[in-house]
């Protein structure tokens, strides 16, 4: 009973202290409203009903958001060639230089998936957004700096798996059960 007790304990101590981390896409974010890359406002639950992979990035970076768009490519192969479908969306760290316009040549240049979404909102959601993904990130002279993390949630938006630098080599194995 004791062990039960504690593990009990635990459990609700570390759901307390994750607060974020464990909260729901979508409720949480249920009054954002974001601008994709055609110019539309949308919410983050147009994303509702199917896995969703979600990271941020901005168009002027040079480094850690190409490394993010390789393995978000090699994530959606591994995906559809498991028969699962899933939405792509990448949120600006930089709304206020990252037009409709610029997230479509970034696209363009790049030549990533028609498909993906890219999405760009206020200041402070992108804060808090950035804060709910476990993403830090500061502006340096006219750069941004920023961490590596995509995150996947489920169909309705429970968090499903962090895909950090150090296991970008084994996606196949951190992907596995989705």
């Amino acid at each position: 009973m004791r062990g039960l007790v504690l593990r009990l304990t635990i459990a609700i101590l570390a759901s307390v202290a994750t607060g974020d981390a464990t909260a729901q896409l979508f409720s949480r974010f249920a009054a954002s409203r974001w601008v994709d890359s055609d110019a539309r406002t949308t919410g983050l639950d147009a994303f509702r009903g199917r896995l969703l992979v979600m990271t941020m990035a901005y168009t002027e970076c040079r480094k850690t958001c190409s490394s993010s768009m390789l393995v978000m490519r090699e994530i959606q192969k591994i995906l559809a060639g498991r028969g699962l479908d899933a939405s792509f969306v990448v949120v600006s760290y930089d709304p206020d230089r990252d037009s409709p316009a610029q997230w479509r040549r970034y696209r363009a240049l790049r030549k990533l998936p028609g498909d993906w979404h890219f999405l760009s909102g206020p200041v402070d959601e992108t804060r808090h957004l950035a804060s709910f993904l476990e993403l830090k990130y500061w502006p340096y002279d006219d750069h941004v700096m920023h961490d590596f993390r995509i995150v996947i949630f489920d169909a309705e938006g429970h968090r499903l798996r962090d895909i950090v630098w150090e296991r970008t080599a084994h996606l196949e194995q951190e992907l596995a059960g989705l």
